[in-house]
């Protein structure tokens, strides 16, 4: 069972757009040092759609060489097609993934029934050397895995678990009520964490690990510990840096924000681009707010 506080983590990139390897080892000692149960690989803020094969390949294996080994390891293995899905994962399984991290389809949406989705993740995980984590984020995909889906998903031994982006608390309980407390239902936002919590996930991805993975830690053990009016507090107090440096300003200003607080963002590759200097500026000051930062 896959439990606790995971990031996504970016892949930082030189002027060149070629990945600055160095920065990676550099973010890669500062979170093995932390309480992170894990890492995500090649997840949305690591530009995984933006990276060949090799070059995929060539992240993971340096991520799996040169990170805690005591932490586990979660590896974005989405294709579009079953097949190609299923040999990537058999790819990064052999380089050490403890398990994959997988979308569904979504170049052709308007064909992908709940039969064709269901078939398609059955057959990822009936060859799959690893466990399959389900991975539900609509607002990219224009694809939502239902709770009924995942719920049906959740009864193959191979499957077992769900990370879900969608915001639907509600979807997100059903999901925790629909399927076995083995089940490590994921929620995928910190804005939402604590409410996730509640209603009983198992952890979380959270982009906002990245940048503060002591206080996203924090929250969860606060939790347990049935510390829920201090959760709460921290809970309003991030939401609104979560939204600045994981849906207002995306990848570029997460890579910013880590810049700021003795990380190292890199460039990203294009077509996105760094920040203007307005958005550096909002960037900033929100984290002089969160006290993160000094004036």
């Amino acid at each position: 069972m896959f439990n606790g506080i995971y990031t996504p983590i970016v892949t930082p990139f030189k002027e060149d757009e070629s990945i600055d390897f160095e920065k990676l080892k550099f973010n890669l000692d500062i979170w093995g040092k932390t309480e992170l149960d894990g890492i995500v690989i090649l997840g949305s803020n690591g530009e995984f759609i933006y990276l060949s094969h090799e070059e995929k390949l060539e992240v993971v294996k340096f991520v799996i060489d040169n990170f805690n080994p005591e932490k586990n390891i979660i590896v974005g293995t989405y294709c579009d097609s079953t097949i190609e899905t299923i040999k990537l994962t058999k790819e990064m399984a052999e380089l050490g993934a403890d398990a994959a991290l997988i979308l569904p389809p979504n170049y052709y949406k308007g064909g992908m029934s709940e039969e064709i989705l269901y078939k398609h993740f059955v057959d990822i995980a009936d060859e799959s050397p690893i466990p399959v984590m389900l991975y539900n984020m609509p607002g990219n995909t224009g694809i939502n895995l239902s709770s009924k889906l995942v719920a049906r998903l959740s009864t193959h031994p191979n499957i077992v678990g769900v990370k879900d982006t969608s915001g639907n608390i509600v979807q997100l309980s059903e999901i925790v009520r629909d399927t076995e407390e083995d089940f490590s239902v994921f929620a995928g936002n910190a804005g939402y964490l604590l409410p996730a919590l509640v209603v009983g996930a198992r952890g979380a991805t959270l982009a906002l690990a990245n940048i503060f993975p002591e206080d996203c830690c924090k929250l969860v053990n606060l939790f347990r510990e049935g510390k829920i009016d201090e959760a709460r507090e921290l809970q309003l107090k991030i939401i609104e840096i979560n939204y600045l440096v994981t849906g207002g300003m995306g990848v570029s200003g997460l890579k910013y924000a880590l810049d700021l607080l003795g990380y190292q963002g890199g460039m990203v590759r294009r077509p996105l681009r760094p920040l203007t200097d307005e958005k550096k500026s909002i960037i900033k000051d929100a984290l002089v707010k969160y006290g993160a930062l000094k004036e």
